[in-house]
């Protein structure tokens, strides 16, 4: 009870305690306001009156413009080669690639050849009997004849009487029976048709390949095409023999490339029309996509400034004596966040700030 009685004459003390403290305090003077503090700070920059080029950019793949699809033209087992047949080999041209094994097919040309042999052996004493002049020239055949060597060209008869002689002995059919063999002999060794990787492969050594059966694909390296869609707006930008650049958004290479064939066809539903580029060099890789840069028309005396500073479609902002004065222009080009202009006096201070709710003759402070 006797607490009670001390805390209720002890509370107002401290009140009016606290009260004396505050007010002893000393007074915080106001701010003053700083000189230009209201001026709004902006980027200008300026104008430098160029020739300026609109730039069109499509983009595509890249394909390689040599490709040989590696197709079976005869049966067998495929045999094991000192490069094996893999995704990424590199082959020169007329390098083996892959190899068919032949000997059965070899031993049966060379005993066609035997008999073909035996029957030019067996027509020579007729010859020298009845066609004297052309003896020396079929005896001088039959000697170089070897089995192993693809065949000579027959000697040419010197008389109609001849070549019916020759022929009723079975001798040109012979011979064109063993030169059709020895040509599809030639099936059973493929070789690299020019310098190039192997882009897919299908089989392997030891398997049984049958006759039109795909084996693989190889491409070249020297030389690659390029695929693009271009907008019909801007195909008159795309002629045969023009030159254009070739970038990667995933490399800092740019690269060089030729039109070599613009499409005849247009796509009804994008409107545009299949350009194609040849191009060449290194880092390239079939599969990459590449954007290809056109210029279009130039324009003179212009500049080029971002979209978003352009209103009431033909005005921008320029700075006089720190304040905002409206400059007519004639937009010339648009393309995705940049525009080319016209009507701006050189070295003039293009605003490049966008102000909120920006009017004529605002105060701004250029920023240094």
């Amino acid at each position: 009870m006797k607490s009670k009685y001390i805390y209720l004459i002890l509370s107002p003390l401290i009140i009016i305690i606290a009260v004396f403290a505050v007010s002893a305090l000393p007074e915080k003077e106001p701010e003053a306001p700083l000189e230009g503090k209201s001026d709004l700070a902006v980027k200008v920059e300026y104008a430098k009156l160029e020739t300026l080029h609109n730039t069109i950019e499509v983009t595509g793949k890249l394909k390689a413009k040599d490709r040989y699809e590696i197709y079976a033209e005869v049966e067998g087992r495929l045999l094991s080669s000192a490069k094996k047949f893999r995704e990424g080999n590199y082959y020169k041209k007329g390098q083996v690639i892959l190899q068919i094994d032949k000997q059965e097919r070899y031993m049966t040309l060379l005993a066609d050849k035997s008999n073909f042999m035996t029957d030019l052996t067996a027509i020579l004493p007729d010859l020298k009997e009845d066609f004297s002049e052309s003896y020396p020239t079929w005896n001088q055949y039959l000697k170089e004849f070897d089995i192993h060597q693809p065949l000579k060209e027959l000697p040419t008869p010197k008389t109609e009487k001849e070549k019916y002689f020759i022929a009723g002995n079975g001798i040109y059919s012979s011979y064109y029976t063993i030169k059709s063999s020895e040509e599809k002999l030639s099936k059973y060794t493929i070789y690299a048709p020019f310098n190039g990787v192997i882009s897919k492969s299908n089989v392997e050594a030891g398997t049984a390949v049958r006759a039109g059966e795909e084996l693989g694909e190889m491409v070249s390296l020297s030389s690659y095409e390029l695929e693009v869609t271009a907008p019909l707006k801007d195909i008159e930008h795309f002629k045969k023999g023009s030159k254009v650049n070739l970038y990667s958004s995933e490399l800092e290479t740019e690269w060089s490339g030729t039109v070599i064939r613009i499409g005849s066809t247009l796509d009804a539903n994008s409107q545009s029309v299949k350009v194609y580029i040849q191009t060449s060099g290194k880092d390239l890789k079939e599969g990459m996509f590449l954007t290809a840069k056109v210029n279009s028309t130039s324009f003179e005396d212009a500049i080029q400034i971002p979209r978003k500073l352009i209103f009431d479609e033909n005005q921008v902002f320029i700075v006089e004596n720190n304040k905002l004065k409206i400059q007519k222009i004639e937009v010339l080009e648009s393309f995705r966040s940049e525009a080319i202009v016209k009507g701006v006096p050189a070295n003039s201070a293009v605003l490049m700030t966008n102000i909120k709710n920006p009017y004529e003759g605002m105060k701004v402070q250029v920023m240094k």
